[in-house]
């Protein structure tokens, strides 16, 4: 038999087990090592490989193995830090907390209140206070206010002067300037958390006024107010 007819037999050799390796879902480091082994026993005399091949299949093999391990131990810190995350979370319950938002819930007698942050001095400021349905309640007119935070109140009545219904409820605040120009308005509402869920793949807050908040809108935390008795 020729050496030509040998190199081309273990050449189509080469080409079928490059194959099947090919065809699994993984290629781990072991499978690669057995590879370049192979392609050094039964390589073709006539057309052998040169040196600066097998040095870039090395380096290959060097950078898949890294980036392997790389994940492997991002995947481990990721875990640690999430559950050491959700630690923290759950620390909130009990806490008072603001967050951004502007839903309320009216239990129908005890007035509500939330708040906003202005980016500017706003010459006029109003609140439509606007119930599950979409339609608008009340209006209510705060005037001037100076940038920066303020609070808002709603008593629970409507139009008229009645009680509205209880249930779930939204302030819309808008802002403007003495000609016009529109001032940007964050809002927020506070409670106190009394759970948190994690089925959305993040933590999310529940107030004790039903308010629901993912981690992400939290702005501020307060502990809550202790009381002490003399003897």
């Amino acid at each position: 038999m020729s050496v030509s007819s040998v190199g081309a037999t273990t050449t189509t050799s080469d080409a079928s087990s490059a194959a099947a390796a090919a065809s699994s879902s993984t290629l781990n480091k072991d499978a690669f090592l057995k590879l370049l082994v192979a392609q050094l026993q039964h390589q073709d005399p006539l057309n052998p490989t040169q040196g600066t091949e097998f040095v870039t299949q090395l380096s290959q093999f060097a950078l898949v193995e890294q980036a392997v391990s790389q994940s492997q131990q991002l995947g481990v810190l990721g875990t640690q830090l999430t559950g050491l995350s959700n630690e923290g979370v759950t620390s909130l319950v009990g806490k008072n907390v603001t967050v951004k938002g502007s839903g309320v819930t009216f239990d129908g007698v005890t007035s509500v209140s939330s708040g906003a942050t202005l980016d500017a001095p706003a010459a006029s400021v109003s609140v439509s206070v606007v119930d599950a349905s979409g339609n608008t309640v009340k209006t209510l007119d705060l005037g001037a206010h100076a940038s920066g935070a303020m609070a808002i109140r709603w008593d629970g009545r409507d139009e008229s002067g009645n009680l509205a219904p209880s249930g779930n409820y939204t302030f819309k605040v808008t802002a403007a300037t003495a000609d016009g120009t529109p001032v940007t308005v964050e809002q927020q509402v506070s409670g106190t958390v009394t759970g948190v869920t994690y089925d959305k793949g993040y933590p999310v807050l529940t107030l004790d006024s039903g308010v629901t908040a993912a981690i992400s809108d939290l702005v501020g935390v307060t502990a809550p107010a202790t009381t002490t008795t003399g003897k």
